[in-house]
């Protein structure tokens, strides 16, 4: 923020001075949540439609509206991911749920190594048929 630049709170990655807070990870993610959030006013179908309300108020069923229906969903997914992202950091008021987390994190690698594994062998038999 502007309070960090002007306090010198600052850490250099490479020759780029960052503010202090977007060295962590929950800096990062609040940063993006904000610029999704900032999307999704610019392409909220409603306000598009405020000239165009045909008799009904609030609705986003008109020409403008319609083609801002994708864009704006696509932004309110990544609102809801970053989200949930951010409320992982939450678990650790709980014993049970942290002891989940951390089992998730561990089992999603292997999994991922697992996928991985098994595509290379799918392409490497499709190759040898073929």
């Amino acid at each position: 923020t502007v309070h960090d630049v002007r306090n010198g709170a600052l850490v250099r990655v490479g020759r780029i001075s960052i503010p202090e807070y977007l060295a962590q990870w929950q800096g990062w993610t609040s940063l993006i949540l904000t610029v999704f959030l900032i999307v999704m006013f610019f392409t909220e179908p409603i306000f598009h439609c405020i000239g165009d309300w045909g008799g009904k108020l609030f609705t986003k069923r008109c020409t403008k509206g319609k083609v801002m229906t994708f864009p704006y969903s696509v932004a309110s997914t990544g609102a809801m991911l970053t989200y949930f992202l951010l409320l992982t950091d939450l678990s650790v008021f709980s014993t049970r749920l942290s002891a989940f987390a951390l089992v998730c994190a561990r089992v999603l690698s292997e999994v991922a190594l697992f996928l991985l594994g098994i595509t290379f062998f799918v392409v490497a038999f499709a190759c040898a048929i073929s």
